[in-house]
C-alpha cells in the first residue's frame, strides 16, 4: 500500500511534470493536476489494498475449511467473506 509520504512526493512530482509540459495550457494543468491529486491514485492504492485484504481473507476461510471443524456461517463471519464465498471456496453450489 502506498503510504502517505509517498502520495505527497508522487502529487508533487507530477504537478512538477505537468507545469513543465503544459505551461502556456493553464486549463490543462489545472485539469491533470486535480485528477494526480484524487481518484487515480487513490483509486489504485485502495484496488491493490482491498485485494490484498481479501487474499487475506480466502487464505483464512480455507484453512478453516481444511480443518472441518466450524460451520460455513461461522468460517463466513470469522474471515470476513460472505456464505457464498466460503461456500464457493469449499466447492459447494451456491444458491
Amino acid at each position: 500500500m502506498i503510504g502517505a509520504f509517498d502520495k505527497r512526493t508522487l502529487i508533487d512530482l507530477s504537478g512538477d511534470v505537468i507545469h513543465e509540459i503544459a505551461q502556456k495550457y493553464q486549463n490543462v494543468q489545472k485539469g491533470v493536476g486535480d485528477m494526480m491529486r484524487g481518484a487515480l491514485i487513490e483509486t489504485s492504492a485502495r484496488r491493490l489494498k482491498n485485494e490484498a485484504e481479501n487474499e487475506a481473507k480466502r487464505n483464512i476461510a480455507l484453512r478453516m475449511l481444511k480443518r472441518g471443524k466450524l460451520a460455513i456461517e461461522d468460517i463466513a463471519e470469522y474471515s470476513g467473506l460472505s456464505v457464498a464465498e466460503v461456500e464457493q471456496l469449499a466447492g459447494l453450489p451456491t444458491v
